[in-house]
């Protein structure tokens, strides 16, 4: 298999649920299908609202936002096990986080979630919905895998246009919305199994519904198992990637005299005389630093690089790549519970309710230790007194605790996440007078993740170095204890010499390496109101005007708690980290009208005004709608939309913590430093100007060809700053803190508003046609995403992003690979009991531009990646109540093109290779 080195038969999966792959591959044609399957038995139950408007009497056709529906028999066709896997079948869905490692980016993932990210805008500018209403973010963004079980999915809707006009803040690229079966009856089940080498994964879920003669239950559960991956399990990812200065070990020393043995000589390491070599080249403050000994020896699979003032030899940078100790993604068990129902009150009133649970837990396995980018103003102290230290003299240490030899036992370190979401709604809907009708629901919303790691605690360290190492050692914060003697009885020495790396004492490792906790809770308590009817006798040659209004009052709140070696300022890696409790109330006043003009000419007016206290917010909508003929329509829209800044960047004090690979420009060193968000209490909500013009031919019965050309436009968009530009800019200002020897130890970034902002606009084609030969019936689709234009603001400029990475040095972290082309084309064929699929993938290349300046031409590129997915199932039974499934994603096992530094880019490839899988469903 030529996407994969080794073999490890661990699992990993992908789960099959509700999907957006058709999303836009099955066009218009799905949007009637899905509208035909999500009718209820009972014909008299009201009609359905569809996304995007408040209205219950327009017609999907009717509506002139470019908005795509899909049920679950669609979704089946792509086999994959979650609805955040799904995106990768969506053209218009660019960049999404979560789930996989992204470090170019900032950092490591640790838990299964998945975001949306439409057109390309950052994953909190698409407003995801559920049942229309919405669910509280988690990491920034909606994970789309902890919604709801893939069983209980009735369709999708997407729309893709702006929508803050309908539903307010983050509706900027559109609206993903799904739509559970409230109304099935009965009982069905399914399970999968999916093997990707050395890491395969399965899931079963279950889902019952019972009807009464007042009231109507359903219930549905879902058990997913992913296992981990690792980079050194793919070529592609298993690159050597060096990390020097506070991340190496084999580390480096700074000689603070002139090293001596025991009698008084020379010290003489491996041929070097480091006495002499201290004599030539001490600087005037009289030190001189050294890399380890050990280092570029093999059994340290370190590399050496000599200083180019230097002898040659000692005097230089070690590098050594972790890179196969990190993950591509971590292990997870995920648990997801659905349960919803409603009671007849009266005949014109209705209970209903509305409960998901999500519990995740997670493991990703990584490096045994991290950077020692906090080591304060003076470095960890080697004393001479120290039995392992080689020189007889104090040195300070640069370098990681812990190097590639972990700890006793395992050579990762393991962060482990439990993530908890509880979303309730509580609701009434019915009949006010003549057609006009209510709906008023309770959304209470709440996400909590417990994330686990390690990180070395600098006293420990400075302790253990002084020979007051080990658990059972009576050493207090402010020094030994009675009895405590350094390097006797239970305290012990801790050598930071590669030398020692393989005899070290465990005890002291687990010793310094302290669990550090950060529990983060998200909290949405929404109360809404939405009546909705015709205006009387008011009408239009096209027939009566439909209105909708509405209020809502949403409150948000986020609390973050740390543990104390994270606020000391005493972790090596992490922090310091203060603490956050905020709470924001924003209350809506919205309402919208639909007026026929004439028949076949419908437009749309929305109007939606919030109030956060601190900024107010109005925003418009206007769509239209034609349709001269019945086979030919054409759409438009235009809207304002905006994104409010969340509650933790608009605090005074950091509010995270990533790593990234950042090169120091004063001493030349490349290592992964700790890049501190701090928050911005001056930031300001970004707005954006949205606008659609579409059409759609139904040339020949059962075929559709639909055409929409889109523009976005932001205005004081919110960017974070490059880690590394800040660095660049001003090595030695205030947002870059060095320790005493010089090394950069954290560099901090801010949210900023951008003087414009992104600029993005494209064009889709989606286009149908099914046709029968004799007994089979076969369907052609595809859907074609092609971009215009992507133009990034870096603060200080604007460049075109289309066909390049977008992770340039000064490029800002909400920018998105923006390759020219996403397409997705299939054939799917049925005869009777049997089904087949196959669909083609398509990814054009982009110009890699990893770590250059905006304006330098990218000297190699990732390529375009193509890969087929197919499916064969057959209906088993009488009456076909059992089915069977098997099918491969990625069949030819098409390894992601190369790209710098992260081995691949997760935005338009995955580096799973083939996942064949095998499913059984059944229904009673």
């Amino acid at each position: 298999m030529g996407n994969h080195k080794s073999r490890r038969g661990r699992a990993t999966g992908l789960l099959g649920g509700a999907s957006l792959a058709a999303l836009c591959a099955f066009g218009i044609n799905a949007n009637a299908q899905a509208q035909e399957t999500a009718k209820p038995e009972d014909s008299t139950v009201e009609a359905v609202v569809v996304t995007g408007s408040f209205l219950r009497n327009i017609r999907q056709e009717d509506i002139a936002s470019p908005t795509v529906s899909i049920d679950q028999a669609q979704v089946a066709k792509t086999g994959v096990l979650s609805v955040g896997d799904l995106l990768r079948y969506v053209p218009q869905n660019v960049g999404s986080m979560g789930g996989v490692q992204d470090l170019a980016k900032g950092g490591q993932d640790s838990k299964d979630t998945r975001s949306a990210n439409l057109r390309g805008l950052g994953a909190g500018a698409t407003l995801v919905l559920m049942n229309g209403r919405r669910v509280v973010k988690s990491d920034g963004y909606v994970n789309l895998n902890s919604l709801t079980p893939a069983i209980a999915i009735a369709r999708v809707e997407t729309v893709l246009d702006g929508a803050s006009a309908t539903y307010g803040a983050d509706a900027v690229a559109g609206v993903f919305n799904i739509i559970t079966d409230a109304r099935f009856s009965g009982a069905k089940a399914s399970a999968q199994y999916t093997y990707v080498e050395g890491s395969p994964a399965y899931q079963v879920q279950a889902m019952v519904g019972a009807q009464g003669e007042r009231a109507h239950l359903v219930v549905a559960g879902s058990y997913t198992d992913i296992s981990r991956l690792q980079n050194s399990e793919r070529d592609v990812t298993n690159i050597y990637i060096p990390s020097s200065g506070a991340g190496a070990n084999p580390g480096s020393f700074t000689l603070t005299a002139r090293p001596r043995t025991s009698t008084g000589g020379d010290v003489v390491i491996n041929n070097v005389n480091y006495s002499t070599l201290y004599d030539t080249y001490k600087t005037s403050a009289n030190t001189l630093a050294v890399v380890d000994p050990n280092c570029g020896s093999a059994a340290t699979k370190s590399v050496f690089t000599p200083s180019a003032a230097g002898p040659g030899y000692a005097i230089g940078s070690c590098a050594f790549s972790f890179q196969a100790q990190n993950p591509i993604r971590g292990a997870s068990q995920n648990y997801l519970l659905h349960a919803e129902g409603d009671y007849l009150l009266t005949d014109n009133h209705t209970l209903f309710f509305e409960t998901s649970i999500n519990h995740q837990d997670s493991q990703r396995y990584g490096v045994p230790s991290y950077s020692q980018n906090h080591n304060g103003a003076t470095p960890p102290v080697v004393p001479a007194s120290n039995p392992y230290n080689p020189f007889g003299v104090a040195v300070y240490y640069v370098g990681r605790p812990i190097g590639s030899e972990g700890l006793a036992g395992t050579m990762y370190n393991i962060q482990r996440n439990e993530v908890n979401q509880f979303h309730n709604v509580l609701g009434a809907k019915g009949s006010l007078f003549a057609d006009w009708r209510y709906t008023a629901t309770f959304t209470s919303s709440r996400s909590t993740n417990i994330f686990r790691d390690h990180d070395t605690d600098m006293n420990l360290f400075q302790a253990a170095l002084n020979g007051y190492g080990g658990a059972n050692c009576n050493y207090r914060f402010n020094g030994p204890g009675v009895g405590a003697v350094a390097g006797q009885g239970n305290c012990y020495y801790l050598s930071p010499f590669a030398k020692d790396n393989a005899s070290q004492n465990a005890a002291i490792l687990h010793n310094i390496q302290t669990e550090v906790v950060t529990r983060t809770q998200r909290d949405y308590l929404i109360g809404d109101v939405v009546v909705d009817g015709t205006l009387g006798e008011i009408k239009l040659p096209g027939g009566p005007i439909s209105a909708a209004f509405g209020v809502q009052s949403r409150r948000e709140g986020q609390k973050i708690t740390y543990s104390d070696l994270l606020k000391s300022g005493y972790a090596a890696f992490g922090g310091p980290s203060v603490d956050l409790d905020g709470e924001r109330t924003i209350n809506s006043v919205f309402g919208e009208f639909n007026f026929p003009i004439i028949e076949g000419l419908n437009v749309d007016v929305a109007l939606r005004h919030e109030d956060y206290g601190g900024f107010k917010t109005t925003d418009p909508k206007v769509a239209i709608n034609y349709r001269p003929v019945e086979s030919l329509s054409f759409r438009a829209s235009a809207s304002t939309a905006f994104q409010a800044p969340s509650l933790e960047s608009t605090s005074s004090g950091p509010i995270s913590n990533n790593v990234v690979n950042i090169t120091d420009p004063v001493q030349g060193n490349t290592t992964f430093r700790t890049v501190t968000t701090v928050g911005n209490p001056d930031l300001q909500p970004q707005t954006a100007k949205v606008h659609n013009f579409g059409a759609t031919w139904l040339p020949v019965s059962r075929a559709s060809l639909s055409l929409d050309w889109w523009t976005f436009k932001y205005d004081n968009q919110i960017a974070i700053e490059n880690g590394q530009a800040v660095i660049n800019a001003n090595p030695t200002g205030s947002q870059v803190i060095r320790d005493q020897s010089g090394a950069a130890q954290t560099v901090l970034v801010r949210s900023y508003n951008a003087k414009s902002g992104t600029q993005t606009s494209g064009l889709d084609l989606m286009a149908t046609y099914a046709f029968d030969w004799g007994a089979s019936t076969f369907t052609l689709r595809d859907s074609l995403s092609y971009l215009l234009k992507y133009d990034i603001d870096t603060g200080s400029g604007v460049y075109d992003g289309v066909g390049r990475r977008n992770n340039a040095i000064t490029s800002p972290l909400t920018a998105a690979a923006a390759p020219r082309y996403r397409n997705t084309a299939g054939v799917d064929w049925s005869m009777g009991r049997h089904q087949a699929s196959a669909t083609v993938r398509y990814v054009s290349g982009v110009e890699d531009d990893y770590a250059i300046a905006v304006t330098a031409k990218a000297a190699t590129k990732v390529k375009s990646w193509t890969v087929l997915d197919l499916q064969y199932g057959v209906g088993l039974g009488e009456d076909e109540r059992y089915r069977l499934t098997v099918g491969m994603i990625n069949a030819f096992d098409k390894a992601p093109p190369s790209a710098k530094y992260t081995g691949y880019l997760q935005a338009l490839a995955d580096p799973f290779g083939r996942q064949s899988y095998v499913r059984l469903e059944a229904r009673f």
